[in-house]
């Protein structure tokens, strides 16, 4: 086996937006878009105009959730030496995969998990959650159905590049982890 700095860089892109993250990104695209509507439909009825930073404003609203979407999602995941990468549009996030305890799939890792910060189905799921079952962890996936969860004595975290068995035997193999 090659030591993990001679070994090749490894790209997996995320898995394919899964029902939840679809259904939230839909209802997040599709409710701005409606207010929009009700909102200038109630102010032509009314015939008294709100403050104009309300008005204004209005129709950006779509165009901004468009923007957190599309600066928020997952763009894929690379094995670069011994390191996980976690592509984002404007930045990457980077895991050292050293002292890595185990590695696994995980279909039920976001169940009864609760948000501590982050989002919840925007384009992703991403932020820091917590759950009986894991504990404290970081999840940065496009559908829970394909989740993997890398364990360290310190920290957890979910991901779900789009062929989990592939990406698990490349992590397990650079890692020498057998779990």
């Amino acid at each position: 086996m090659l030591p993990s700095h001679l070994q090749p860089d490894l790209t997996f892109e995320a898995a394919p937006l899964g029902t939840r993250v679809r259904i939230a990104t839909l209802f997040s695209m599709v409710a701005p878009v409606v207010a929009v509507v009700v909102g200038y439909t109630l102010m032509l009825r009314e015939r008294t105009p709100p403050p104009w930073p309300v008005w204004a404003g209005m129709p950006f609203l779509p165009f901004l959730i468009a923007a957190i979407w599309h600066f928020s999602r997952v763009r894929g995941y690379r094995l670069v030496g011994n390191e996980l990468r976690v592509e984002r549009a404007w930045r990457t996030l980077r895991f050292p995969l050293d002292h890595l305890t185990e590695v696994t799939p995980d279909r039920a890792a976001m169940r009864w998990a609760l948000k501590l910060h982050g989002n919840s189905g925007l384009g992703v799921i991403a932020g820091r959650y917590r759950s009986k079952r894991l504990g404290s962890f970081r999840a940065y996936l496009t559908d829970p159905e394909h989740a993997v969860v890398l364990r360290w004595p310190d920290r957890c975290l979910v991901i779900s590049p789009s062929q989990p068995t592939w990406f698990i035997e490349a992590v397990r193999k650079r890692t020498g982890s057998a779990g």
